[in-house]
């Protein structure tokens, strides 16, 4: 059996009540900072976790196979119970939704069934990293630890199925409260524009709304472009006084950045092609 695969490594699982063999694969988690250079971490990267996995679990299984090693964090990845789904809510108008909200910034990022283990110090990570490799190259097989026997398999995702299917009864009464909820908002929406439509300026003038304005982020955006004018003007002005390449010297030190900066990035170009030629993945067509 191969101890390594794509720089991971392969470590058998013997899971709870059928005893099924399960493959888990790891490695030193690394990251990089803005200057795209590894950064030193504290943190395995699993990957092929199996269902259910939560920090008691990983507390338990690295008490067993590396007695000392501490976990300071366990971050799995949002797509473990993802529903593959986008879920909106009924009770809001779509000019409220906020479309910038994510969940955690690192299991967003991870694939499913993956997982980030951060350890409380390095010397707690070199503890769990070494003895995870002895029994990797040994292939040894590990006990799995769950609280409590889990169905895995075609089981789990029944039973998953199962528990996803809502009373139709509940599911009525809660089509209809969202629905008097979202009339309810869209009265007071209707009302607050109405309100908006007749605010008067420092001038004495009144706001005018056309007809492609009449919503809330319509008018709430004329509003905000109309402050912000007066700022943009004064930049623009301060713009025009400044003159780029004054000398001649500086206009040659331009050209000669503008040009070692193609230079630059046609060398990384050739360098990925080649790159890619090696791998035989490059296709010019």
């Amino acid at each position: 059996m191969k101890k390594e695969v794509k720089g991971f490594h392969i470590l058998p699982l013997r899971l709870p009540g059928d005893g099924v063999i399960h493959y888990l694969f790891f490695k030193k988690h690394e990251t990089k900072n803005s200057g795209e250079a590894k950064e030193e971490s504290k943190a395995i990267f699993f990957c092929n976790l199996p269902v259910n996995t939560t920090i008691e679990v990983f507390k338990k299984f690295m008490g067993n196979v590396a007695l000392g090693s501490t976990i300071e964090s366990y971050v799995p990845s949002l797509l473990n119970e993802s529903l593959e789904d986008v879920w909106i809510d009924l009770g809001k108008l779509t000019s409220e939704l906020d479309l910038s909200e994510t969940g955690s910034e690192n299991g967003g990022k991870l694939p499913k069934n993956c997982g980030i283990v951060n350890f409380i110090d390095r010397s707690s990570l070199q503890l769990a990293l070494s003895s995870l490799k002895k029994l990797s190259k040994n292939s040894s097989i590990v006990d799995w630890p769950l609280d409590k026997v889990s169905p895995t398999g075609s089981a789990y995702l029944i039973s998953k199925y199962k528990s996803l299917i809502v009373n139709p009864n509940d599911l009525t009464n809660e089509v209809a409260r969202y629905l008097e909820d979202f009339d309810a908002a869209e009265k007071k929406s209707v009302e607050e524009l109405q309100r908006k439509t007749q605010l008067v300026d420092e001038d004495g003038f009144t706001l005018v709304v056309g007809s492609h304005r009449k919503t809330k982020a319509g008018i709430m955006g004329k509003q905000r472009v109309a402050a912000t004018v007066d700022a943009e003007k004064a930049k623009n002005k301060i713009k025009k006084k400044e003159k780029e390449d004054f000398y001649r010297f500086q206009l040659r030190q331009r050209k000669k950045d503008e040009m070692n900066e193609l230079l630059r990035k046609f060398k990384q170009d050739q360098e990925k092609v080649r790159l890619m030629k090696e791998k035989k993945r490059f296709r010019p067509l």
